[in-house]
């Protein structure tokens, strides 16, 4: 009996690879605050999501931050495991396994608070001059609207410059994922400028953000697997709703400038 125990016992620590508590798994990660960020606590809400995910699993989680391009690459050839996060899009599935989503976020239009603006369908915005950030992409239907002259777009290198040229009046609109577009207010503007700024509450598209895996190692599935899990664990428990509803209280901000793990 104390064999067939001993037998049965490997079996399973061999079978369920999350079970051992020293397994490892890489992740390149990049700047995308509140969610993302080598400066912030936990390095980010996303990160946050990832991390305890897999740590539901056995597993610990190692992040490298990269600029974006080089972040992807990495994870393609397999030099790191996988990367967090990002949308779907038909060339990614070929080299990556996609998890579940970990975030979906709103993308919507700010504008200033002195300006009667509403919407309903792409035709309202007629003639308006949108803010848009350069390499960045907004989905179909802002790309339709565009090519089709219903909106005149005028991109930016970075976020910040775009709600400078909101509030000098050199632009109508403003395209930006809502809770990133509050981050930005909050942290790189004075209160009495950021109050100038509000949104509208219907969004221009709404995109899931997934944990990306690349095919190029051999536990890709396995690894999958145990994070879909945990995520499914970590809105049980409701720790993934706690997580959300500390990226509206500010609470992964850095409190020094030293990043907090």
């Amino acid at each position: 009996m104390k064999l067939l125990a001993i037998v049965v016992f490997s079996a399973f620590w061999v079978l369920h690879p999350a079970a051992n508590a020293n397994e490892t798994v890489r992740l390149s990660n990049g700047e995308w605050p509140p969610f993302m960020s080598e400066h912030y606590k936990h390095y980010g809400a996303a990160s946050d999501i990832v991390t305890q995910a897999f740590k539901l699993q056995g597993i610990e989680v190692q992040y490298g931050f990269f600029l974006w391009d080089k972040s992807l690459k990495l994870a393609q050839t397999g030099q790191w495991d996988g990367s967090l996060i990002w949308t779907w899009n038909e060339e990614r599935e070929k080299l990556f396994l996609y998890s579940n989503p970990v975030i979906t976020l709103r993308t919507v239009f700010f504008h200033r608070v002195d300006t009667v603006f509403d919407w309903k369908d792409w035709n309202d915005l007629q003639g308006k001059t949108v803010g848009a950030t350069k390499g960045y992409y907004y989905g179909e239907d802002f790309k339709k609207a565009e090519e089709a002259g219903i909106i005149s777009v005028i991109r930016q290198p970075t976020d910040i410059a775009n709600f400078k040229k909101l509030l000098l009046r050199k632009i109508d609109l403003f395209v930006i994922d809502t809770e990133i577009g509050y981050e930005i207010l909050n942290v790189r503007f004075p209160v009495g400028i950021k109050n100038l700024i509000t949104n509208h509450p219907l969004p221009a598209r709404e995109t899931s953000f997934h944990l990306l895996i690349s095919r190029k190692i051999n536990r890709g599935t396995d690894l999958i697997s145990a994070f879909n899990t945990g995520l499914k664990e970590l809105k049980k428990n409701g720790m993934y709703e706690q997580i959300l509803d500390n990226v509206i209280m500010g609470t992964y901000r850095p409190t020094s400038n030293k990043p907090s793990n």
